[in-house]
Parts: C-alpha cells; sequence; structure tokens
C-alpha cells in the first residue's frame, strides 16, 4: 500500500520572463535567472520534486513532455543569433559546460559531452534569427530551426531538473535581451515495477551520477 498516488498524472512548472542588458561581464540576470560570467550563457533552473513517489519506492514514467513559451523573443542587436535550449534531466547540469557544448554545437546527452543519453528525459533546441519586420527599439526574433532530444527513459530520482538556457554568442555591451515566461509540461505514468527492475533501476542511476 503506498501513500503516493500512481496512475496518470501531469506535473507542470513555471518559469518567469527575463529581460536582460549586457554589460562587460555578460549578461544581467533576476526574476529566476541566473548568469555566468565571462559568458554569453544565462539559465533557469528549478526542478519536479518527486521525493513522494521515490518513498514509496513509484517509478515514474515519462509519456510526452512540452514548453508554452508564449510571447516575444526581443534585442535591441538584431545581427546576433540566440540560442535557446529547455531541458528536463535526472542530473543536474553545469552551466560553464553547457555553454561550452552549445558553442561547439553539441547538447547534453550527445556525443563529445559526459551527460549520459537516459539522463536526459526531454529536450528542446531552437535557434532564433532576428527579422525586419518588426523592428524598433528591439527587434522581434523568430524560431529558424527546432529540434527536440532525450531518453523519455523512466526514472526513479528525487528531482527532476529543469532548465532553460538561452545562449547569445557575440553579444555586445548595452545589448538588451527579453525572453517570454514559460511553463515546462511533462505528463506521465506513475508506478509501482517488480522489485528487481526498480533496484537495477536505482542501482544505474547512481553509477550515472557519480
Amino acid at each position: 500500500m503506498t501513500d503516493a498516488l500512481e496512475g496518470e498524472r501531469t506535473l507542470t512548472m513555471p518559469l518567469g520572463s527575463l529581460d536582460s542588458v549586457r554589460d562587460a561581464v555578460s549578461w544581467s540576470g533576476g526574476n529566476g535567472w541566473t548568469r555566468e560570467p565571462g559568458t554569453d550563457i544565462l539559465y533557469n533552473e528549478t526542478y519536479f520534486d518527486l521525493s513522494a513517489y521515490t518513498r514509496d519506492a513509484l517509478t515514474i514514467f515519462p509519456i510526452a513532455a512540452s514548453l508554452q513559451d508564449p510571447g516575444r523573443y526581443l534585442s535591441n542587436n538584431p545581427d546576433v543569433p540566440m540560442q535557446v535550449m529547455d531541458i528536463i534531466s535526472q542530473v543536474q547540469l553545469d552551466p560553464s559546460d553547457v555553454n561550452t557544448w552549445i558553442l561547439a554545437n553539441n547538447v547534453p546527452g550527445m556525443l563529445a559531452t559526459d551527460v549520459d543519453f537516459t539522463q536526459i528525459i526531454w529536450g528542446q533546441y531552437r535557434t532564433f534569427l532576428g527579422q525586419a519586420t518588426f523592428q524598433g527599439a528591439a527587434t522581434e526574433f523568430l524560431a529558424a530551426n527546432a529540434s527536440s532530444f532525450g531518453s523519455g527513459a523512466p526514472s526513479t530520482a528525487e528531482r527532476l531538473w529543469i532548465y532553460r538556457f538561452v545562449v547569445v554568442p557575440g553579444s555586445e555591451d548595452t545589448n538588451t535581451l527579453s525572453i517570454p515566461a514559460s511553463r515546462v509540461i511533462l505528463s506521465a505514468l506513475i508506478g509501482e515495477e517488480k522489485e528487481l527492475a526498480f533496484l537495477m533501476r536505482q542501482k544505474r542511476s547512481y553509477e550515472l551520477a557519480k
């Protein structure tokens, strides 16, 4: 008998909007966003708390994930692309490493990263380019491409980490950046596995986290 409710569940997490200005060090943070000094990356980090499920030895089986981000992506420098990456991960990620990987045309869970494929539940990568139609004090940026990645693997982790990364390589002092508020949604099935399968999953998670 478990205390946590089993069955299909929808987990949601809101993330704040961002209005940032570039200085000599990096972009300014705030509203849940953190800058990585000396780089052009900003990130928002939070998590789904699954401890109630893990206490009852339950496993979360992801069904589908998505991002809602209604609003406008803006910058006063129309010539510098924005790279936006959203992730649900079984492990915490190092923003400095992520910055290096993105600049090398890579994302967590792919080759040349130290993150295993199964650790990334879901990811979405987009490049935004400035366009000439809506300009003024700032230019609206539109998605030029979008691709998804991740394993969708079941998890027994106590937390699933949620990230939004924005990288604006080549930005300059006084550049501005505006990112809309968003919401990460994860639909999943919560259930009990056979004991051996559950223990092996926990063992694998522990090994990968080391």
